[in-house]
C-alpha cells in the first residue's frame, strides 16, 4: 500500500477485500510508511493479511530496497502469527520481492536438538511469478548459502569440509568445474604464505578453484578471490577471548565468492568467471609461524611476519598471484574480512573498496547502490608501500607505523598483482606489531 492508501496490486484483489483493508488501515491512522506492516484479517476471518507500506507512490527513489524491506517485514509478522503458507501479491519490483521472500525465511537451526513441535515448514510463493522474481530468489538463496557457511561452527566447517560442501553444491550446475587442491599441490605451486599460516593447525589446508564457462572460447572476464580462514585465533599474535567465537566466520570472503559463483551458474550468465579460495586455520602450536619468521611467497618475494594475526593477506597474496598467472582475468576482485582497521574507519554501514580502476569502481559503486549495500572508495597511495619495508626481507606483512592499517593491507596485496613496488630498505625501521 502506498501512502495515498492505494493498493499496488488492487487489480487482482476483490473489491470487498480492498475496501476492508483500506478501511482498517485508515481507522488505525496508518500512514503506510515505507517498510511498515499492518496485519488485518480476511472478510471470512480465516486468513491473516500483511499490508506492507511502500511510502509515497510518487517517489521512485530506492524502490527496490523499499520493496525488499516491506516484504521481509511482512513475512516476519506473519511468521510470528504461525502462518506457514504465504502468498506475496505483485510488487513494484518482483526481483526485490523474490529476494525478500528468501532472505526473510532464513533460519539456522542445524544444531538445535529441541525444535519447537508446533513449527511447520514455511512455504512462500508469488501470486505473479516472473523471471525477475525467480532471479531475485536465486540472489537471496546464494546469500543464505553464504550465511549458513559462516554460521556453521568451525569444527563442522574445516577446510576439508568447506571444500567438500563446495563440490556438492556445484555438482549439478552446468558449465562449472571445481578443483580442490591439497598441501602437496600448494608446495608445487610455491605457496609459502598459505603453508606458513596452515602449518600451525592439525587440519590440512585446501585450495578451492571454481571455473565457470558461460562463454566458451572467450578469456576470463572476472576472477573472484575470497579469504578462507575457517577459524582465526590470531596465531601467536593471539586475539582477545571476547568475540573470538565470531572468528568461525573469518572465511566470510570465501563463502561470499562461492555463493556468487553458485548464483552465476544457476542463472547461466554469459560470462567466464573464476573463483579461488585458500582455506586453512590460523592456530597456535609448536609448528605455528612465529612473529619475525620469514617465508617466501609464490611471487618470490620474502615476507617477514610481524603479526601472525595479519594472516589473511598472507594467504590471499599467494591466491591472487596464482589466479592472475593461471587465468589472466580482465578484472580481479578480492573479498575478505581482512582487518579491523576498516571497521574503525567506516563502521559497519559501508564496505571499503580499494581499486586503481575508475571503471571497476563505477561498477562496484553502482552495484552497491542497487542492492542498498553502500561502498566507499579508499585511497591507494604509493607512500603506503614504503611503510611495508622490512629490515631483513622484501616486505613486512604489516605497516611499520601502526597506522593506516587497511591501506597498508591493500598496499601489501597490490605487490602480488601489479608486481613488487619496493626497494630494499637502507636502515633498520622500528616495527609496531599492534595490528587490529
Amino acid at each position: 500500500m502506498f501512502a495515498s492508501h492505494k493498493l499496488f496490486s488492487s487489480e487482482q484483489m476483490p473489491q470487498a477485500l480492498q475496501d476492508k483493508i483500506v478501511q482498517e488501515v485508515q481507522a488505525l491512522d496508518n500512514k503506510a510508511d515505507a517498510g511498515s506492516v499492518q496485519l488485518v484479517l480476511s472478510p471470512d476471518l480465516t486468513q491473516h493479511i500483511a499490508v506492507v507500506g511502500l511510502g509515497s507512490s510518487e517517489s521512485t527513489a530506492n524502490t527496490t530496497e523499499i520493496v525488499r524491506t516491506a516484504v521481509a517485514n511482512g513475512i516476519k509478522q506473519l511468521k510470528a502469527k504461525k502462518v506457514s503458507d504465504i502468498s506475496i501479491a505483485p510488487m513494484p519490483s518482483a526481483h526485490a520481492a523474490g529476494e525478500a521472500a528468501a532472505l526473510a525465511s532464513f533460519t539456522f537451526t542445524a544444531f538445535k536438538t529441541q525444535k519447537k513441535a508446533e513449527e511447520s515448514p514455511l512455504t512462500i510463493a508469488s501470486a505473479d511469478v516472473t523471471a525477475e522474481w525467480s532471479a531475485g530468489r536465486v540472489y537471496a538463496e546464494a546469500q543464505n548459502y553464504a550465511r549458513e557457511l559462516m554460521a556453521t561452527p568451525a569444527n563442522y566447517m574445516t577446510p576439508t569440509i568447506f571444500a567438500q560442501r563446495v563440490r556438492d553444491e556445484m555438482a549439478s550446475l552446468a558449465n562449472v568445474t571445481v578443483n580442490v587442491h591439497d598441501e602437496q599441490w600448494a608446495r608445487r605451486q610455491r605457496m609459502g604464505g598459505l603453508i606458513a599460516v596452515a602449518q600451525g593447525s592439525d587440519e590440512p589446508l585446501r585450495f578451492v578453484e571454481i571455473i565457470y564457462r558461460g562463454r566458451p572460447g572467450d578469456p576470463v572476464a572476472l576472477a573472484l578471490v575470497g579469504k578462507g580462514i575457517t577459524f582465526d585465533t590470531g596465531g601467536y599474535s593471539l586475539k582477545l577471548g571476547k568475540n573470538m567465537d565470531l572468528m568461525k566466520g573469518d572465511m566470510g570472503g570465501g563463502a561470499t565468492v562461492v555463493a556468487a559463483m553458485r548464483a552465476i551458474a544457476q542463472l547461466q550468465l554469459p560470462i567466464n568467471v573464476v573463483a579461488t579460495v585458500p582455506l586453512c586455520e590460523n592456530m597456535v602450536s609448536g609448528r605455528a609461524t612465529k612473529v619475525s619468521d620469514v617465508y617466501t611467497s609464490r611471487a618470490g618475494l620474502t615476507v617477514e611476519v610481524m603479526n601472525t594475526d595479519a594472516e589473511g593477506r598472507i594467504v590471499l597474496a599467494d591466491a591472487l598471484h596464482y589466479t592472475v598467472e593461471a587465468h589472466q582475468p580482465r578484472s580481479i576482485v578480492d573479498v575478505a574480512t581482512l582487518t579491523g582497521a576498516m571497521v574503525v574507519a567506516l563502521g559497519e554501514l559501508y564496505t571499503g573498496v580499494f581499486t586503481p580502476s575508475p571503471t571497476l569502481w563505477q561498477h562496484i559503486d553502482r552495484a552497491g547502490a542497487t542492492t542498498d549495500e553502500p561502498v566507499w572508495r579508499m585511497p591507494l597511495h604509493d607512500r603506503w608501500d614504503a611503510m611495508l619495508k622490512s629490515p631483513i626481507a622484501d616486505l613486512s606483512n604489516i605497516g611499520c607505523k601502526g597506522e593506516a592499517g587497511a591501506c597498508t593491507a591493500a598496499a601489501f596485496l597490490r605487490q602480488f598483482v601489479d608486481g613488487p613496488r619496493l626497494t630494499p630498505p637502507a636502515v633498520m625501521r622500528e616495527q609496531n606489531n599492534d595490528e587490529s
